[in-house]
């Protein structure tokens, strides 16, 4: 299902003229380091807002290591 969803939004993304992406840093309770992607579009008129991905990161959610991705 996940996939589907995400085939779906990026189907949706490619023949998009106005897009923007919204990244976030996170720290699970187990002091995991994680980055959560967000896409926001226009798409048939209407505003999208969708969950893209989330990456675990190798060392810290500071921008070294979100660079490293």
């Amino acid at each position: 299902m996940l996939e589907d969803v995400k085939d779906q939004v990026i189907n949706e993304s490619i023949s998009l003229q106005c897009f923007s992406f919204q990244v976030d840093d996170s720290t699970d309770v187990a002091s995991c380091a994680q980055l959560p992607v967000f896409v926001r579009y226009i798409h048939s008129g209407d505003i999208k807002a969708e969950f893209l991905f989330c990456e675990e990161l190798q060392t810290t959610a500071k921008n070294a290591g979100v660079l490293e991705k």
